[in-house]
């Protein structure tokens, strides 16, 4: 009976210690508060940017790619051969787009990048 007993309360445990899919809590990845302020590399980008006398658009847009905080950088939105370079924190490049080469080192990126915040454009 000891046993028995024994039994369903191990039982109960583990399937009250079980999370359903969906129970977990997202920790948010990007959670810096004003990158454009915060970090160095990032903020000497934005000021290059807004000091530019150039009429093409840029663009700085924050994502979660890979479970990291990722920067994507477009310093001629509207230029056909444009580049842009997608930037971890630490300013280490993770992804390349366009140019004349037509680089693209991340096929997956806009499929797979979430959380997006536009923190410049213009």
């Amino acid at each position: 009976m000891k046993n028995f007993l024994f039994i369903i309360i191990a039982c109960a445990f583990i399937f009250t210690s079980c999370k359903k899919k969906g129970d977990e809590v997202k920790d948010p990845t990007c959670d810096i508060e004003n990158p454009l302020e915060t970090i160095q590399w990032l903020k000497d980008i934005h000021f290059a940017f807004q000091a530019s006398a150039s009429p093409q658009a840029t663009k700085i847009v924050q994502y979660t790619y890979q479970g990291e905080c990722a920067f994507y950088i477009d310093n001629c939105v509207t230029c056909p051969d444009g580049g842009q370079i997608v930037y971890n924190e630490a300013e280490d490049i993770l992804c390349e787009f366009g140019t004349i080469a037509g680089l693209n080192t991340c096929p997956d990126f806009f499929n797979e990048a979430t959380d997006e915040v536009i923190l410049w454009g213009n």
